[in-house]
C-alpha cells in the first residue's frame, strides 16, 4: 500500500505542481479527486476509529467521494479552485496539530477542517481565481509529491497521512522544508510563465473548457 500510494503521490504531485493553467480544466478535477479521497477516507477513520486507509471501506468511500468532488470540480470550475484552497488549508491545519504534538484523531480532524474552511473563506474574499489556481495547485502538489517520496523511502506509512505527519515532518526538517518551498515556487513560476496560454471562464459557476474554447 505504501509503495502504491507513494508512486501515486509523486505522479499526482508533479502534475499539480507543473501542470500549468493551460491544462487547469484537467488539473482541478484531479485536485478535487485528491481532496475528496482524503476527506472520505478521513471521515471513515473518524467514525469507526480504524487506521487511515487501513480498511476497504475507507478506500472505497474515499474513492467515490473523490469521484464526486472531481465531477463537481469539472462542472463548476471555481468549486475546483476553492477545493484546491481547502486542500491546502487542510494540510496546513493537520500539520500544525502534528507540530504541537497533538495525536488525538478528532482534534487533528478539527484542525484540518478549520484550516480548510479558513482557506476557502480567504479565497472567496480575495476573489483572485487565477492566482488561487496557481498557488493552491503548486503548494498542494509540492506537499503531495514530498509525501509520496516519504512513503517510498519508508519515512512515514500510509496510516499517518490522515494525521498530517508528512506536513509536520517536512516542517520539522530544514532541508525538507527547503525542498518543499523550492518545488512549490518553481511550480508557481512555471505556471505564471504559461498563464497567457489559458483563459479562465468569466462565469465562475460553469464548466472549465480547454483554452482553444475559451480564447
Amino acid at each position: 500500500m505504501d509503495i502504491v500510494l507513494g508512486i501515486l503521490g509523486v505522479v499526482i504531485g508533479l502534475a499539480l505542481v507543473f501542470a500549468g493553467l493551460q491544462v487547469f480544466f484537467l488539473t482541478l478535477p484531479l485536485l478535487g479527486f485528491v481532496a475528496g479521497f482524503f476527506a472520505g477516507a478521513i471521515f471513515i477513520t473518524e467514525v469507526f476509529g480504524d487506521g487511515f486507509l487501513s480498511t476497504t471501506l475507507g478506500i472505497v468511500v474515499g474513492f467515490f467521494v473523490g469521484l464526486a468532488f472531481a465531477l463537481i470540480s469539472y462542472l463548476w470550475w471555481y468549486v475546483g479552485a476553492l477545493l484546491g484552497a481547502g486542500a491546502l488549508g487542510s494540510l496546513a491545519g493537520s500539520g500544525l496539530a502534528e507540530l504541537f504534538g497533538i495525536d488525538t484523531d478528532w482534534v487533528v480532524f478539527t484542525f484540518a477542517a478549520s484550516g480548510a474552511v479558513l482557506f476557502v473563506l480567504g479565497a472567496l474574499v480575495l476573489n483572485l481565481p487565477v492566482y488561487l489556481v496557481i498557488v493552491s495547485t503548486a503548494f498542494a502538489g509540492a506537499t503531495v509529491l514530498l509525501a509520496g517520496i516519504l512513503l517510498l523511502f519508508n519515512q512515514i506509512d500510509h496510516e499517518e497521512l490522515g494525521r498530517g505527519t508528512a506536513v509536520a515532518l517536512i516542517g520539522d526538517s530544514f532541508w525538507w522544508s527547503l525542498v518543499w518551498m523550492v518545488v512549490a515556487v518553481v511550480g508557481v513560476l512555471a505556471q505564471f510563465s504559461m498563464r497567457t496560454m489559458a483563459n479562465l471562464p468569466e462565469e465562475k459557476w460553469t464548466t472549465a473548457y480547454p483554452p482553444s474554447q475559451t480564447a
